[in-house]
C-alpha cells in the first residue's frame, strides 16, 4: 500500500511499513516496522514512528513529533517492539511531541480526537481516552489512565499508576501521584481543590447532575470524615448513575485519591 501514499523523497522507510494511499510522509521522517498507518494521517516532517505501531485515520504529526519510542526502562530491550503502541483516528501532535511504546502484556493506547500540545511526553503502557487536552509539557508516567475530556495542564505531571477520571482537570504547573476522581479539578499539588464545573456544563450536563456531582465532592472533602467513611455513605446510593461512577473510579484507580483543602476550625485557636 506504500505505493500510492505521498513520500518525500528524504524519508525513511524500513521494515514492514504498510500506508494506505492518501497518508501523506514529509521531509526527513524516518518509520521503521512493523508500521501501520491509515487514510488521511499527514506526518509533516522530521517525525520518527517506529514499531509495532498503529496509527488511525486523521491524525497529523508536526515536526519533531516522535510515537513508538521504546520505554525509558534501564531494563527493557530496545530493539523489543512488542507489545507496541496503538493511536486512534483524528489527534493531533504538536512539535516535540513524544509517546513510548508498552513495555508488558498490553500495548500503549491512545483513542481519537485529542489534543497533545508541544513537547508532551505518554509514557509507556499509558492509556489515554478521548477528546482530552493536553497543553505545553504536560507529562504522563508509566501506566497512567487518563479518561475521556480531561484536561492536563501546562508542564503538568501525572505520576506511574495514577488514573484521571473523566472530564477532570489539571491545573498547570503541578504534579500528582494520587488519582484525581471524574471532574474534579487538581488545583495544586495533590490536591483537588474545587469541581470542573465549565467543563461539565460545556460537556451539556444537565443542572440536576453537576448538583449531584457537587454533593458527591461535599462527602469527599467537605464532611471532615475518613475516606473509608465518605465511602460507605457513597455506597448506600450506588444505585444513582452518578455515585455509581465514582464508586467505580475508586475501585479501578490503584493510587489513592487527590486530598481535598482543609478548612480551618475558625472556632478555635491556632
Amino acid at each position: 500500500m506504500t505505493e500510492l501514499a505521498t513520500i518525500h523523497p528524504t524519508a525513511v522507510i524500513d521494515g514492514d511499513v504498510q500506508m494506505d494511499d492518501d497518508v501523506v510522509i514529509g521531509p526527513h521522517c524516518i518509520i521503521t516496522g512493523p508500521v501501520r498507518i491509515k487514510a488521511g494521517t499527514r506526518l509533516m516532517g522530521q517525525n520518527w514512528v517506529h514499531g509495532y505501531c498503529e496509527i488511525g485515520h486523521g491524525n497529523m504529526l508536526y515536526p519533531g513529533a516522535r510515537i513508538g519510542g521504546p520505554p525509558q526502562d534501564l531494563g527493557f530491550d530496545p530493539e523489543q517492539s512488542r507489545p507496541g503502541i496503538l493511536v486512534g483516528d483524528e489527534n493531533t501532535f504538536r512539535e516535540g511531541f513524544t509517546a513510548h511504546r508498552g513495555k508488558t502484556e498490553e500495548p500503549t493506547r491512545i483513542g481519537s480526537n485529542n489534543y497533545f500540545m508541544s513537547n508532551t511526553h505518554v509514557g509507556h503502557d499509558v492509556q489515554v481516552h478521548n477528546n482530552c487536552t493536553f497543553a505545553t509539557g504536560a507529562a504522563l508516567g508509566g501506566h497512567v489512565i487518563v479518561e475521556d475530556r480531561a484536561i492536563i495542564g501546562g508542564n503538568a505531571a501525572v505520576g506511574q499508576f495514577a488514573s484521571v477520571g473523566r472530564g477532570a482537570f489539571v491545573s498547570g504547573g503541578y504534579a500528582t501521584s494520587q488519582s484525581i476522581p471524574p471532574w474534579f479539578t487538581m488545583t495544586c499539588t495533590g490536591t483537588c481543590g474545587s469541581l470542573n464545573v465549565i467543563g461539565m456544563r460545556r460537556s451539556g450536563m444537565s443542572q440536576e447532575d453537576i448538583a449531584r456531582r457537587k454533593w458527591v465532592y461535599k462527602v469527599f472533602y467537605r464532611m471532615n470524615i475518613s475516606m473509608t467513611k465518605a465511602k460507605a455513605i457513597l455506597e448506600e446510593q450506588r444505585d444513582d448513575p452518578i455515585v455509581r461512577e465514582y464508586l467505580d473510579f475508586l475501585e479501578a484507580s490503584t493510587n489513592p485519591i487527590c486530598h481535598g483543602f482543609q478548612r480551618r476550625n475558625r472556632g478555635g485557636a491556632g
